[in-house]
């Protein structure tokens, strides 16, 4: 099959593997607070740039699956790097950031579900994009987080982190925080893998 198909790296598209050696040693930085105006603290592992933005596309719109092992094991260390600083408890649970329904449609399932379950941390979807919330395109920071309706279809239990792929004006996770903390829920923070 390499010979029909050969592999190529999401990061940099080198051929012969998912993610090359270099591509794997820049997800593996330590995360950093992001600078938003938000009211929660943020963490993103690197800039919407270089190898994480295409293995973020790769993912997204190419349907890369081979590439959510490695997010998964650079977002574990991540949230292991968190607990021993004491941002997030050791048994933290994730609650993936809510997407479109048409785009889980059109991507066949979440991929930062699908990374935030191959963490083997406890995973906990329970967001979902309301269908009255209009598309954020061309909307600025503010109009993106007036106009953001996340709804909650069930509550966790213990202490959460929100996971998402990209944060950008803070509107979903925002508002995500918004509604878990209306119900009670203990919001840790959010951490993406990028910041755009």
């Amino acid at each position: 099959m390499e010979l029909f198909l050969p592999r190529a790296c999401g990061g940099c598209g080198a051929p012969g593997a998912s993610l090359c050696t270099a591509c794997q040693r820049v997800w593996r930085a330590p995360p950093k607070l992001a600078r938003l105006n938000v009211a929660l603290p943020v963490w993103t592992l690197a800039p919407y740039d270089g190898p994480h933005r295409n293995v973020l596309i790769a993912m997204k719109e190419r349907g890369r699956a081979d590439l959510a092992d490695f997010v998964a094991a650079a977002v574990g260390a991540s949230i292991s790097y968190l607990a021993a600083q004491g941002e997030v408890e050791h048994d933290i649970t994730l609650v993936p950031a809510p997407t479109r329904a048409v785009s889980q449609r059109r991507r066949g399932g979440d991929p930062v579900e699908r990374v935030c379950r191959k963490t083997r941390l406890s995973t906990f979807p329970c967001l979902r994009i309301s269908s009255s919330t209009p598309d954020s395109v061309g909307q600025s920071a503010q109009q993106r987080r007036l106009n953001m309706r996340v709804e909650l279809l069930r509550q966790p239990q213990t202490p959460v982190l929100i996971i998402d792929d990209v944060v950008t004006t803070g509107a979903t996770i925002s508002a995500s925080a918004n509604v878990l903390r209306a119900a009670g829920v203990q919001v840790r923070g959010a951490l993406t893998y990028c910041q755009a």
